[in-house]
């Protein structure tokens, strides 16, 4: 099941390198150079002396900067066939509404 990326208004989320690159989908490397870039937003806290950042600045500095886009729905599913996911997307795409 894929992590959540958003988080509720007022809802603090501190998070380290490693899951910044998980929500985003690159390296920790890729994080830490951003970081020594300035590319990023400083990090809020340091805990047991690694640096940590609000999920929240993250998150609005990565749809920003075009580091995270909206979740793509069907990619998504597309990953579920051949997981043991029973249900087929082209009866499901078939049913899918196209007027608001």
């Amino acid at each position: 099941m894929p992590r959540r990326t958003t988080t509720a208004p007022g809802e603090s989320t501190p998070v380290g390198a490693a899951e910044i690159a998980g929500r985003l989908g690159v390296r920790p490397q890729t994080v830490h150079t951003w970081r020594h870039r300035n590319l990023m937003p400083a990090p809020r806290w340091t805990v047991s002396g690694q640096p940590a950042w609000e999920w929240a600045e993250i998150e609005a500095w990565a749809r920003r900067t075009g580091r995270l886009r909206e979740a793509d729905v069907h990619a998504a599913l597309l990953e579920l066939e051949g997981t043991g996911w029973e249900a087929d997307l082209d009866e499901m795409r078939s049913h899918r509404a196209t007027r608001r």
